[in-house]
């Protein structure tokens, strides 16, 4: 387990949100997924380390204008 010190440092309030979140999903995760999870981490860590975004996870599929037709939804 590592150890990590952040004297002198100040973390904003959601910097000590995730890493609160992150160490109480250690704790109930088993080997195997705690592996992948470590590991998952750590690569975020350094994508954020060189400033690159996190990848989209949501996007907008399609976007329409206009007043919806109840008629449309039931097939007339």
């Amino acid at each position: 387990m590592r150890t990590v010190s952040f004297q002198g440092t100040q973390l904003t309030a959601g910097q000590r949100r995730t890493m609160q979140m992150q160490q109480q999903a250690r704790a109930f995760v088993n080997p195997i997924l705690q592996q992948q999870v470590n590991e998952t981490l750590a690569a975020v860590d350094a994508r954020q380390s060189q400033g690159i975004k996190p990848e989209r996870q949501w996007f907008l599929d399609r976007q329409e204008r206009g007043t919806p037709c109840v008629a449309d939804l039931f097939g007339f």
